[in-house]
């Protein structure tokens, strides 16, 4: 069973989402557990995770996504010449 290109982007936006909450928020943890500031530093792991991924949400519901062949709208008119 092949899955669209759409739907493959969006699971791994998902696990992008998932893990970048996980990875710092065990980092964040693991600072506590060094320097016994429990439950400071999980909690901003927690937070910086959270933040970068929901940057890379926002990055990828606004890319553009238009082909090469297709022109923007706010592309200027190339110039023609007489």
């Amino acid at each position: 069973m092949k899955l669209p290109l759409r739907d493959v982007a969006g699971l791994s936006l998902g696990m992008e989402f998932v893990i970048s909450i996980v990875v710092m928020a065990a980092l964040g943890r693991w600072i506590d557990a060094r320097y016994h500031t429990e439950p400071t530093f999980l909690l901003v792991g927690f937070a910086i995770g959270a933040a970068a991924g929901f940057r890379s949400m926002y990055r990828f519901a606004t890319r553009d996504d238009s082909t090469p062949s297709e022109p923007r709208q706010n592309d200027p008119k190339p110039p023609t010449t007489p």
